[in-house]
């Protein structure tokens, strides 16, 4: 009797035993964890902001690596998402207008497929986090349909019963409008004003609200590292720390310039988890990277391969190629018709500019308008003569065709071209950025059907007039210094 109750002991102890090895081996493979910020630079003090209380991120940046020169394919939310949706660039799939009608948003086509769909076939589960705390936006915003579904959760909790996931938190900081709720007030008296910008109270006080969402977000990201930490999830989660395109200032947020498309990313992985050649604990990486690359090397973290189709590639294997060149793009944002497109190395940036809607002031959205004081502050300075050259050239026509040393320029405000030095490298540039466009099948060249035109020009005179009180209220406060 007892000889066989011990048999059945046995066998029921391999049963455990195999089911717990079936259960450990899945989860031996990494979570994945994106913490994506909005509209914001690398103004964080593991970048060298001394302003800025961002002790998280900083930490993990320490305990991690910092990557330098991080670009999205675009400057603005959703043609930046919808890469990072695919790994393609949002011109290659016809889905590169900011914002299409429900309707009018194309199909994605094949082959291409969303990320958390082929995370889904790699066996992890997906989310994102709807509400975690204070933050949690469950922002997609991608400029496409598609049948593929997309999250299997937005609840946190879920994330914990069902591993291993690949998921991503979303947070408004530092989009517009500034809370000013931050626990760390930033100094007025001690901000930085790139010089294109006057320095003047006006653009003092939005530099300091914008700083200060900063600091907010980092708040968030400790209490993300800590529920990691409380679910036991800190040990075999890979975190990622990015922002979806640069800050939400004038000639930054929808323009190419690298207040636009320069973003902060900080991996970290944790000690349980295996780091690739290229990943060094502590260091930071200075090769030019695209958000495209992201999702390639976010499908290596999984055990997945990089499908042919998508446009990333990887930045921490052995085999890893660095990219000699990155390429960004922007077509309309909202009220305003643009087609703008830019190659860069690691020291100079063209910019190609084929629509030309005005100045860089001029070319601002009606929301934006009522949001940016610094946009009035720039036309009543304008208005009576009180703008150096520099800023002035914000009023002035954009240039056709732009060339930046950015080693010398980082500011990017003297343009090349035209001088007779650089029109050789000109030259390159502009076949270099030709040749991309035709062999990425750049779709923003293709003539926008009569239902997209009347849908914008629909959609300008609507936002027209909901930011009309806006716009003057901003535009009154601005004049109020100089009265």
């Amino acid at each position: 009797m007892n000889t066989k109750r011990n048999g059945i002991l046995a066998i029921a102890l391999i049963g455990f035993l195999s089911i717990s090895s079936v259960v450990f081996a899945a989860n031996a493979r990494p979570n994945v964890l994106w913490i994506i910020a909005e509209d914001m630079s690398q103004d964080l003090g593991c970048y060298g902001n001394e302003l800025v209380h961002t002790p998280n991120i900083d930490g993990l940046a320490r305990e991690g690596m910092r990557f330098d020169r991080v670009f999205t394919t675009g400057p603005a939310c959703s043609p930046s998402r919808t890469a990072l949706a695919t790994g393609v660039y949002q011109t290659t799939l016809g889905a590169y207008h900011m914002r299409y009608s429900d309707e009018l948003l194309p199909v994605l086509p094949a082959p291409y497929k969303i990320l958390p769909e082929l995370m889904r076939k790699n066996g992890y589960y997906s989310g994102n986090i709807k509400k975690f705390g204070k933050t949690g936006t469950g922002k997609d915003d991608w400029l496409f349909q598609t049948s593929q579904k997309s999250w299997d959760t937005n609840s946190w909790d879920d994330l914990v019963d069902n591993q291993p996931f690949f998921a991503q938190i979303n947070f408004s900081e530092s989009h517009r409008a500034f809370a000013r709720k931050s626990k760390y007030p930033i100094d007025t008296d001690k901000i930085s004003i790139p010089p294109y910008y006057p320095d003047h109270p006006v653009s003092r006080e939005d530099w300091a609200g914008y700083l200060e969402e900063v600091n907010v977000a980092d708040e968030h990201v400790g209490d993300i590292l800590a529920k990691l930490k409380e679910d036991g999830l800190a040990k075999n989660t890979i975190v990622i720390f990015l922002s979806d395109h640069g800050r939400p200032m004038i000639r930054a947020k929808n323009w190419l310039y690298d207040g636009g498309t320069l973003v902060p990313m900080v991996i970290h992985y944790p000690e349980n988890v295996d780091t690739p050649s290229g990943f060094e604990i502590g260091s930071s990486n200075s090769n030019i990277i695209s958000g495209v690359d992201l999702v390639a090397e976010t499908l290596l973290m999984t055990g997945a391969s990089i499908p042919d189709w998508m446009q990333g590639r990887s930045f921490l294997r052995s085999d890893s190629r660095s990219r000699e060149y990155l390429y960004t793009a922007v077509d309309r944002i909202g009220d305003i018709d643009s087609r703008s497109r830019a190659v860069r190395t690691q020291r100079f940036k063209y910019i190609r500019n084929y629509k030309i809607p005005g100045s860089v002031n001029e070319s601002t959205t009606q929301y934006r308008r009522a949001s940016h004081p610094i946009y009035h502050l720039l036309n009543i300075m304008g208005e009576k003569g009180l703008l150096p050259p520099v800023q002035a050239k914000l009023l002035e026509p954009i240039a056709s065709e732009e060339l930046y040393d950015l080693e010398n320029d980082p500011f990017e405000i003297v343009n090349l071209v035209g001088n007779p030095k650089f029109a050789a490298m000109r030259g390159r540039f502009e076949r270099n950025l030709t040749d991309w466009i035709e062999s990425s099948g750049d779709r923003g060249f293709e003539e926008d059907s009569d239902a997209i035109v009347e849908h914008f020009n629909a959609y300008g005179i609507s936002t027209a007039k909901r930011q009309k009180d806006g716009i003057k209220k901003r535009r009154a406060a601005v004049e109020a210094y100089f009265e």
